[in-house]
């Protein structure tokens, strides 16, 4: 968004930048093109004058008139001086810059090599070897290439207006020379008692020239310059000069109207005058230029700030602006997120709870005004509420669907009690050993439909029925694990710590165990053993529950320790191609307690299920006690309900059923003669034990005794109604 706002307003202030260095810059080239021009004045007009004077004097020396040698030695040092001057100054300032003209560049190297043949035509002159003609053409000739240059440098100014004035000027320098050049061809003419037919055709030439061109360039000049001019006409060496180049005119070349010192004294004042005019028309041309240089540069550089401090202005605007947008947005996405990470699911979490949800309520809209931003989240709010509404549809629909589930699960569970004491009633009363094995057969399936129940109950989010309040022995506890498999007699138990497990844990490590335990018989071969062992360890208690089967992959058993660790929402089931059951109660029972489930690789190549049950669960076996009674309620009111068993101690009973068949377990050992039922014995429990039945659920909180009011029971002990017949069992 920033850059959208910044690439305009940045090529602005580009452009400004650029417009005003232009404008600038021009300002500036102009003023020093017109300062050079102005500056060349200085060394040329003198060298011009210079070289006039030594043409005047070497043409009145060719004409025979030999006191002018005086004279050349006289000037021809000046000439060189200024010449040097002049052509340093041009090399300086003309010859190497680009914005010169190549015409100008052309004259300025012309002149250089007109001024090398110098000094040989000197020599010339000198020695009489030259003709008045020639060298009257020579000496022009570097003068035409000032004229040319000039005229060159003027329409090249900058501005139709300084060029129009230089332009007006160079008519004066060219007068002013033609008036030199006639006035030296006048004084050859008389030094010589007359001129040629083309020397006099050019002296005619050149008068009517330079008259010509001083009575056109009169009306151009300024008033200033004007005046001068004026002046000069009404002057005496004006008049004598034309007195002299009348008569000359006439053809008389031999007898001059006013005295010679006069005319040439006249001639010098009206050709210096003349190149005054000039000078000081050129001059203000050159000031004028350099004046409105000036006033170019000022404007450019007031145009040029104002450009940058407007692009900057504009920039600034943009960047306040889009802060100002990008702000808005950030808050957008700022509430947006808060909405969608916080508002929302606290939302949705209040409707999975069962409360009331006003979809008008305004606390969990989006308020961003009216423009398009606000609209936005307008329609953010539209799509919030429609997934609030989702929500509270799918919330109520798992509800009901839970409901429903714990319902059926429940009504399982009722029947599975009283299937397992219809069960164990008749165990009691037949004699037969086949009609009692399939009893116990019964009673075996019948206990992995209740933990099935159970499973359901779980995955409902509901509490199964089992309880107990005292702490249960490990060992006895994990025979109960196992006696709920469908292969018990292939778990084989090794030798467990002596300590015990509190009695809300019970149940659902039982469960926990069990499940494990299942999967543990379920894919391994029906040959192999499933070994369970437990030990000591710095947070708690280790169970190990390790298979001999084919294990899992790596991938799979990443994914189900992830699970483990995390145990999902119950939508995970319907997202898997494999949904483990098993496992994700667990999962479930594991989270419940803060009890940690891991799986590995097994040295047998199988599984090793690996559970942590922290110290804060534990208990010592000092601990078990008998507790009273508990009478559970009706099996109408509890999700649960089963009669109540005549036990004298529930946290022993419920893991160990009275024993009343062969045991069907490898590793158990023969039975022994029975023992005296008078009274309940302490007995050290068997190795691994058939199905047992659990005792009915407690519904009220378990609380345990005091530390010191409990009365110690062994672990192994078993409380049986008299009337039961026992099988003893081997003692420790």
């Amino acid at each position: 968004m920033l850059t959208i706002a910044l690439v305009p307003s940045v090529a602005l202030l580009l452009v400004g930048v650029a417009l005003a260095g232009y404008l600038i810059y021009d300002a500036v080239t102009g003023r020093d093109y017109t300062n050079r021009i102005r500056g060349s004045e200085a060394p040329s007009i003198p060298f011009l004058a210079s070289l006039q004077q030594e043409r005047q004097a070497t043409l009145s020396l060719l004409a025979g008139q030999s006191s002018q040698r005086a004279a050349l030695a006289a000037v021809r040092p000046k000439t060189d001086e200024n010449a040097a001057k002049t052509i340093e100054y041009l090399k300086d300032n003309f010859a190497d810059y680009s914005d010169t003209p190549p015409s100008v560049l052309k004259n300025i190297t012309t002149f250089f090599g007109l001024f090398q043949q110098l000094p040989s035509n000197r020599q010339a002159i000198d020695g009489g070897q030259m003709q008045i003609g020639q060298a009257f053409a020579y000496y022009n000739k570097m003068i035409d290439q000032f004229i040319d240059g000039v005229t060159g440098l003027a329409q090249n100014a900058r501005g139709a207006q300084n060029a129009f004035d230089r332009l007006t000027a160079i008519p004066l320098f060219t007068a002013a020379d033609a008036m030199q050049r006639s006035d030296a061809l006048a004084a050859a003419g008389l030094a010589a008692g007359g001129l040629t037919n083309d020397d006099f055709r050019t002296y005619v030439g050149q008068v009517g020239a330079y008259h010509a061109q001083l009575d056109a360039s009169a009306s151009k000049l300024i008033p200033e310059v004007k005046a001068k001019y004026d002046q000069l006409l009404a002057s005496q060496p004006w008049q004598t000069v034309t007195q002299v180049e009348t008569a000359f005119l006439r053809g008389d070349l031999s007898k001059l109207p006013v005295p010679q010192d006069q005319w040439r004294t006249a001639a010098r004042q009206v050709g210096t005058a003349l190149m005054g005019i000039f000078v000081l028309q050129s001059s203000n041309a050159s000031q004028a230029a350099i004046d409105d240089a000036d006033s170019t540069f000022t404007e450019s550089l007031i145009a040029g700030v104002v450009a940058v401090l407007f692009a900057v202005f504009v920039v600034f605007v943009a960047v306040r602006l889009s802060n100002r947008l990008i702000g808005r947005l950030h808050r957008l996405r700022e509430d947006t997120l808060d909405a969608a990470e916080v508002r929302l699911p606290e939302l949705v979490a209040r409707v999975q709870a069962g409360e009331p949800v006003d979809l008008e309520e305004g606390g969990h809209f989006l308020d961003h005004g009216t423009d398009e931003i606000g609209q936005v989240a307008d329609a953010f709010n539209k799509a919030q509420q429609t997934a609030i509404a989702a929500a509270i549809d799918e919330a109520k629909t798992r509800e009901g669907t839970k409901a429903v589930f714990l319902n059926i699960a429940h009504r399982s569970q009722v029947i599975v009690h009283r299937q397992l004491k219809v069960l164990d009633q008749a165990e009691r009363k037949q004699e037969d050993p086949e009609q009692l094995d399939t009893l116990f057969q019964l009673d075996h399936l019948s206990t992995r439909a209740r933990r099935n129940a159970e499973n359901l109950i779980i995955l409902g989010g509901g509490q199964p029925g089992r309880q107990w309040r005292n702490p249960v022995g490990l060992a006895e506890l994990v025979r109960g694990a196992s006696a709920e498999t469908e292969d018990f007699a292939r778990v084989k138990t090794a030798v467990l710590p002596q300590i015990a497990v509190r009695g809300p844990v019970v149940g659902d490590l039982v469960h926990l165990l069990a499940e494990l335990i299942d999967n543990a018989t379920a894919f391994s071969p029906p040959q192999s053993r499933v070994e369970i062992r437990g030990n000591v360890v710095g947070k708690g208690v280790v169970i190990e529950v390790e298979d001999q089967g084919l294990g899992l992959e790596p991938d799979q058993t990443e994914e189900i320790n992830t699970m483990l660790a995390d145990p999902p929402d119950f939508g995970i089931m319907a997202l898997s191609d494999e949904p483990r059951l098993g496992l994700f109660v667990v999962a479930r029972l594991a989270a419940r307690h803060g009890i940690q489930v891991h799986l590995r690789e097994s040295a047998y190549g199988g599984t090793r299920a690996i559970v942590l049950v922290r110290t804060d669960l534990l208990a010592p076996l000092a601990e078990s006690e008998p507790e009273q009674p508990i009478t559970p309620p009706k099996p109408e009111l509890v999700p649960n309900p089963v009669e109540p068993e005549t036990t004298a101690n529930d946290e022993v009973a419920p893991l160990k059923r009275p024993v009343r068949r062969p045991a069907r377990h490898r590793t158990e050992p023969p039975a022994a003669p029975p023992a005296p039922v008078t009274a309940p014995a302490a007995v050290t429990p068997p190795a691994v034990v058939p199905p047992v039945t659990v005792p009915p659920p407690v519904q009220q909180p378990s609380v345990q005794q005091p530390p010191s009011a409990p009365t110690p029971v062994p672990v192994g002990s078993v409380s049986e109604p008299m009337s039961q017949p026992t099988q003893a069992q081997p003692v420790a």
